[in-house]
């Protein structure tokens, strides 16, 4: 009898407890990533993808050197981080403590040097130099990261010359986080066959511009896709970010304002 009340009494205490609204748990602004960075790690979908868009680039700059070169030397231009390197390693680090960024861990991170390469990244960079083209990395890793960033290449294989300056960082000749400016600089001296990147900003200044301003830009560029501009997918980070949700607030604060976004 005392069994069948206890299991009674039991029952009706988790009924009641599933009935009651449960606070909500406190917000751990690292979960906002976690998704995003266990589908690029592991998942068989996102392998696919980066070597989709390195064969199609492939095959995209094949078709441009058969149209001559124009005068100029062959190059392509492409970002690093989540373009050609992998830094879901360090999106471990910092989900683990419960943070989405920290710039001191970043600055660690680079300064290892170890990111692995995008899957098709470093065969397609061998590929190019094969083919006499020459590969500029854009990218908006900081000056003082210079020394890392260049050692995680060489790690890598991928092509780096000595005779010239291939890797082109942000404070570098004055070069801000607006990337044109160094696009600009490397047409001065080059035929650019192909622009490959994770972030609108990597193919244009989309800087600050709203969501519709930046389905503007995709609109008026929509023969570039997929001829001369590659993107990568990065659902982790980017400028998309500030499009949805704007910026300011706290961690926690953008998350919510993530979930306030949905549709």
């Amino acid at each position: 009898m005392k069994s069948t009340l206890l299991a009674l009494l039991t029952f009706s205490a988790l009924a009641c407890a599933t009935a009651t609204p449960v606070a909500s748990p406190q917000c751990n602004p690292g979960h906002s990533i976690l998704n995003a960075t266990l589908w690029v790690q592991s998942s068989a979908e996102y392998h696919a993808s980066a070597l989709q868009t390195y064969t199609n680039a492939r095959r995209a700059l094949d078709a441009a050197l058969a149209q001559g070169s124009g005068g100029l030397p062959p190059a392509v231009i492409l970002d690093l981080d989540e373009t050609a390197l992998d830094n879901t390693p360090f999106e471990t680090r910092v989900i683990r403590k419960g943070m989405t960024y920290d710039s001191a861990m970043w600055k660690q991170w680079t300064s290892e040097g170890i990111a692995p390469a995008i899957p098709g990244a470093a065969e397609f960079l061998k590929y190019a130099q094969s083919r006499g083209v020459r590969a500029f990395y854009v990218t908006n890793r900081d000056l003082d990261e210079e020394p890392g960033t260049r050692r995680n290449l060489e790690t890598l294989g991928f092509p780096l010359e000595a005779g010239a300056d291939t890797l082109l960082m942000k404070g570098e000749n004055g070069w801000t986080s607006d990337k044109s400016g160094r696009r600009n600089y490397v047409e001065q001296s080059h035929r650019v066959l192909l622009l490959l990147g994770d972030d609108l900003n990597d193919f244009a200044d989309a800087r600050e511009k709203s969501r519709a301003e930046r389905e503007q830009i995709i609109a008026a560029s929509a023969h570039e896709w997929g001829t001369r501009w590659f993107i990568l997918p990065n659902p982790i980070y980017g400028s998309w970010e500030r499009a949805a949700i704007g910026s300011g607030g706290s961690p926690c604060e953008q998350l919510q304002r993530k979930i306030d976004a949905l549709r």
